[in-house]
């Protein structure tokens, strides 16, 4: 029986639009099949259902770690979908997508340290404008543990699939790299288009937030910079300062409440529907594209 080359540098399937067609099809078909499959066996584990927002209280905090593990079951079904893919259509090493650790500490650091600034600048903006009242504080230790954990996988899922697979194929196969940074941007966008509370400027700002996350791939071709990012940007908003993450409600440390325009507030999707993240965003952009620009110099 003839055996493939998956050495060759040249991809079984040519056309790099094909392979990223395919490969989204395969992971929304994965993709719920991997849900449906973690949701029985947590279910059947703890006898808890993860799917019943009654359960998300303080109280029930450590449904946290449930749902932490049942975020793990989804990225082990991503990474071997996505193992497949690069091994056997792409034909290269999933490392290759960009998970060479070696001197990507810097990397790691800024990641968690932009992420936690810019939660932070938009917190405080709203708390001194007068739209963010701090209704109480309480520390529960596992929510900063069991969140981390869960935020973790989770940005390790959607960065494998749009940074590590998608931005990947499209920069190399075009010449444009901001035109292939914005394609992957659209598809992160659109993917969370069915989120709850979704607004026009939400929308907008999940595209933008797909340009920062993916603004360093486009010099590095490595990815734990935009996974850092994602992971304290989810975790700072949700778990500590209180907002919802891309429209849904989590538990939190700091327990907040805010009022006026949902343009400035960002309304029931959270901080990411707000003008000032719009604002913040591309700020952030331009000065991480002028660092890494240098850097590859």
């Amino acid at each position: 029986m003839e055996q493939i080359n998956t050495t060759s540098n040249k991809p079984a399937i040519k056309q790099a639009w094909l392979r990223i067609l395919l490969f989204v099809l395969a992971f929304l078909f994965v993709y719920i099949l991997a849900q449906g499959f973690s949701l029985l066996v947590t279910s059947q584990v703890f006898g808890v259902n993860i799917m019943d927002q009654a359960q998300t209280s303080l109280e029930n905090s450590n449904l946290m770690l449930i749902k932490s593990i049942s975020e793990l079951i989804v990225l082990g079904f991503m990474v071997l979908l996505t193992f497949v893919f690069r091994k056997y259509i792409d034909r290269k090493s999933f490392v290759s997508m960009g998970y060479s650790i070696k001197g990507r500490y810097i990397d790691i650091l800024m990641g968690i340290s932009v992420g936690f600034v810019l939660i932070s600048l938009g917190f405080f903006i709203l708390k001194f404008a007068g739209h963010l009242n701090v209704e109480s504080i309480i520390f529960n230790t596992n929510i900063v543990s069991y969140s981390f954990i869960f935020f973790f996988f989770a940005a390790m899922i959607e960065e494998i699939i749009f940074r590590g697979y998608i931005l990947n194929n499209l920069l190399s196969s075009m010449k444009n790299k901001y035109l292939a940074l914005s394609i992957s941007a659209v598809l992160f966008a659109l993917i969370h288009g069915l989120n709850p509370n979704l607004s026009i400027l939400s929308m907008v700002n999940l595209f933008i937030a797909g340009l920062a996350l993916g603004i360093t791939y486009v010099y590095t071709k490595n990815l734990w910079f935009p996974i850092f990012l994602h992971v304290s940007w989810n975790y700072f908003q949700g778990p500590i300062f209180g907002f919802e993450v891309s429209g849904m409600d989590t538990v939190s440390i700091i327990n907040q409440k805010v009022t006026g325009s949902d343009i400035i507030t960002g309304g029931e999707f959270g901080f990411e529907g707000s003008i000032i993240l719009t604002a913040l965003l591309f700020g952030m952009i331009i000065i991480t594209d002028f660092i890494y620009r240098k850097r590859v110099q």
